[in-house]
């Protein structure tokens, strides 16, 4: 997959960590769910990782999560 950038969507392709924007509540975001990239970190060409958040509808809630660079296809 071409490197992300900030505004990107993308769906999760494994299952991640994530923390509750407000409530400091640890979540596990599933394969599929649909993220947008809010940072990444790195070389801009070359990143190392992405900073996403993803909107959790059943509480109106936000989630931010840290996904590898590497394990986005």
């Amino acid at each position: 997959m071409s490197t992300m950038k900030e505004n990107d969507v993308f769906a999760l392709p494994r299952e991640v960590n994530a923390v509750v924007i407000g409530e400091h509540t640890d979540i596990v975001l599933p394969a599929g769910t649909v993220v947008t990239v809010v940072v990444v970190f790195g070389d801009p060409d070359s990143p190392t990782a992405y900073e996403v958040e993803a909107f959790l509808p059943d509480s109106s809630n936000y989630a931010l999560a840290t996904v590898e660079a590497t394990d986005i296809r």
